[in-house]
């Protein structure tokens, strides 16, 4: 089983906590969320996963491999993934190739070679790309330049990009900000079928609670750098602490 464990992280910058001894699991298989106010920690802890941020104490081990004695680099050989809060895409570019981007992880020497002698290589791996983005729903974006497409599909070829790398888990930073209820609900259903159709982890940060509450297996609220609860949706939605500080007595009546 390739679990993300994490304990007892801390992170302080210039004497703020970010992350007071944190603690949790994610399991292989489920859509874990990560929620709280902004400045409670959940991007902190993303970006310590991945490697940009090294805490002051505590561990994460991903299955049997210790992710922090990991650079950052390294971390998506591992089968981690991430978006972000801040499109990484590259506007005058075209969809196809900010989705190839996401390749340069699993191309070593031997890759690279093949793309000088034959074009086969490239084929190949153009050919995976069209194929996950036809299951996210872009299909005929390819040769689309991502400069002035909508947001919500920018939002996707991004998550397109992180799936093409092959990870076994995704942690994706935000998905929901700035859509629609409709773009909203479709992300939601995409986060579904990254777990189910693609067997892939899904480690989610967001503020859409009806996102939340109908994606996850599991919800964990965050406040102030610290773990207020860890539980499934509906346990999550009654929790006194939760109720008063995040959703208000109206979201779950």
């Amino acid at each position: 089983m390739a679990d993300l464990v994490i304990e007892n992280l801390e992170v302080h910058f210039s004497g703020v906590v970010a992350l007071d001894g944190v603690s949790l699991n994610v399991r292989e298989g489920e859509v874990f969320s990560l929620v709280g106010p902004n400045g409670s920690g959940k991007t902190t802890l993303f970006n310590c996963i991945s490697g940009f941020v090294t805490p002051l104490g505590g561990t994460i081990d991903y299955g049997d491999l210790d992710l922090l004695s990991k650079p950052p680099h390294s971390i998506i050989a591992t089968g981690i993934s991430r978006t972000f809060q801040n499109l990484q895409n590259i506007p005058y570019m075209t969809v196809l190739d900010n989705v190839l981007l996401g390749n340069h992880s699993r191309i070593g020497n031997r890759e690279t070679v093949r793309r000088w002698i034959s074009r086969r290589q490239r084929e190949l791996e153009e050919e995976r790309a069209l194929e996950v983005l036809d299951f996210i729903g872009l299909a005929n974006y390819e040769q689309k330049y991502l400069s002035g497409q909508p947001y919500c599909i920018q939002k996707l070829v991004e998550i397109t990009r992180a799936l093409v790398s092959q990870p076994k888990l995704i942690l994706i930073d935000e998905p929901a900000a700035g859509m629609n209820d409709q773009e909203t609900m479709e992300i939601a259903k995409i986060i579904g079928e990254i777990r189910d159709y693609l067997g892939i982890t899904v480690l989610v940060v967001e503020h859409d609670m009806s996102l939340v509450m109908a994606v996850s297996d599991r919800v964990c609220v965050f406040d102030s750098g610290n773990v207020i609860t860890i539980g499934e949706p509906a346990e999550v939605k009654a929790h006194p602490e939760v109720i008063s500080a995040f959703l208000g007595e109206s979201v779950v009546a």
